[in-house]
């Protein structure tokens, strides 16, 4: 067999592979408590101008 070239056992194979989903995978969300303190100079408005900005980066 020629390097790119495969037969219809190795199709099959691959196929089976890519079509089956892992549902066992760590996926997830974490669930956060607690609080943020924020100490800096910027006003509430300039900070939700920059969360606009890194949202729709």
């Amino acid at each position: 067999m020629s390097m790119g070239t495969f037969d219809a056992e190795e199709y099959e194979r691959r196929e089976k592979k890519i079509s089956s989903v892992d549902a066992d995978s760590d996926d997830r969300r974490t669930n956060f408590e607690g609080h943020v303190e924020y100490t800096g100079d910027d006003s509430i408005e300039e900070l939700l101008a920059r969360l606009k900005e890194l949202k729709a980066e």
